[in-house]
């Protein structure tokens, strides 16, 4: 990514899709010219990141030890200099129904909502991102960010209710014009103008509404509400950006497309998603760095064959060699993005300590399509919440991924008592369950 030099910025963006353009807030902790003192009395703010990768891993991606001796594997030793912002837990399973057979679909489903997918219709239930979303997105302008390096199929992992599936955006430029509007650069006082026109049109829509509203029947009445909540709701992002103090961040041209080196478009969007957490544009995010069954190859690491054929492997010493290249080069990929994030300073520490990072994929054994004993890890502390450098294990393979789903939504503030198969919060506190 190019960077430009640094410049004095009004945190303003387009939002699209609702014929408005929409100015971004900001967060006055993230402000480098803050002294000290108000960096430390200030509260720091916590963020959700997932970061999904298909096909699940080898057997040389969990930790050996446990508690704070733990060991990383070698699919994960590109993240040794993060070790001790990081925690590793085992034993846990996305497999709410064992009746069934696992596979792809039934994974994807599960393993941010706890449910199993309803075949011939879209019912599963709320993921847990969007369930931060709608506590942690009261105060920004983005609830949350689908991100991706791949267009989407059909199967998804966020869920904006059991009948609503997220759409991802994978073209980096489409993303940066969507967070920062379709200039070469930001520019603050077009940004302004553009937020000084929508208003005035919004409040000009508002009226003509109301004016029509009269004239129609029941059924029309409410839809036209429903479009009037969505109105208010465009009007209280822009108020939230007329009241941000401008705020410094590093300046950053419009990406020029999709690069052509897939590990350059997934630090690309790393980027972008640094940035957005900077600005307080959001903070949730999930990316997933390429979709479910995967066909692509990665020359850069000079393997032809496709990521799906490879996790098919079906034991076979070749193709675990494969997978098990492609793991640490994800590991490389996620350690890059916690870089990024422990050197944003902010209250608190770093932006990586103030956040929780989920790291993981939907499927452990990819040959059987397994959904137990998932590669789980998270980074960051969430503000001191979480405690970290450590390796927990659960025993055996029946503790839901789901119950690690509310000790996050817990550590970040957002407190749910049940969700999906839950049976309860992780207890946190020993070695090994």
């Amino acid at each position: 990514m190019m960077y430009v030099a640094k410049k004095h910025l009004s945190r303003r963006a387009l939002l699209r899709g609702t014929g408005a353009s929409i100015a971004l807030p900001f967060l006055d902790a993230m402000h480098p010219a803050l002294s000290q003192e108000r960096l430390t009395a200030a509260a720091p703010v916590r963020r959700l990141g997932i970061v999904y990768y298909p096909h699940g891993a080898t057997d040389r991606w969990q930790p050996t030890g446990e508690g704070a001796n733990f060991k990383l594997a070698a699919g994960t030793a590109p993240l040794e200099h993060h070790k001790s912002k990081l925690l590793f837990l085992g034993g846990l399973s996305a497999d709410p129904d064992r009746s069934r057979p696992d596979f792809h679909d039934r994974a994807c489903a599960s393993w941010l909502t706890g449910c199993e997918i309803t075949y011939g219709k879209v019912e599963v239930g709320t993921s847990m991102d969007q369930i931060a979303a709608a506590h942690l997105g009261k105060e920004t302008q983005f609830s949350s960010l689908e991100l991706s390096c791949e267009p989407e199929d059909a199967n998804s992992v966020v869920y904006k209710d059991a009948h609503t599936k997220l759409p991802f955006e994978y073209n980096p430029r489409l993303v940066f014009e969507r967070l920062f509007g379709d200039g070469d650069k930001i520019d603050p006082a077009a940004s302004a103008a553009r937020n000084a026109r929508d208003q005035r049109t919004l409040d000009g829509v508002t009226q003509q509404i109301a004016a029509l509203k009269s004239r129609l029947g029941p059924s029309d009445r409410i839809k036209l509400d429903q479009y009037l909540d969505s109105i208010h709701d465009v009007e209280r992002r822009i108020l939230i950006a007329s009241t941000a103090k401008p705020v410094d961040l590093p300046g950053m041209a419009r990406p020029a497309g999709i690069p052509d080196s897939w590990p350059d478009h997934v630090r690309l969007m790393f980027d972008l998603q640094v940035l957005a957490y900077q600005a307080d544009l959001t903070r949730v995010s999930t990316f997933m760095i390429s979709k479910e069954s995967s066909l692509m190859t990665f020359p850069h690491l000079g393997i032809a064959m496709q990521h799906h054929e490879a996790s098919h492997h079906n034991y076979e010493q070749e193709k675990l060699d494969i997978l098990h290249r492609i793991n640490i080069n994800q590991s490389e990929l996620f350690a890059y993005y916690l870089d990024k994030l422990d050197a944003v300073k902010e209250a608190g520490g770093s932006m990586l300590d103030n956040s929780i990072m989920f790291f993981g994929s939907t499927l452990s054994n990819p040959t059987v399509h397994s959904q137990r004993n998932l590669p789980v890890m998270l980074a960051g502390g969430a503000a001191g919440r979480l405690n970290t450098g450590r390796y927990v294990r659960y025993e055996g393979d029946m503790t839901p991924l789901s119950n690690m789903h509310l000790t996050i939504l817990d550590k970040l503030g957002v407190p749910t008592d049940k969700m999906g198969d839950s049976t309860g919060p992780l207890k946190l506190d020993r070695l090994s369950i």
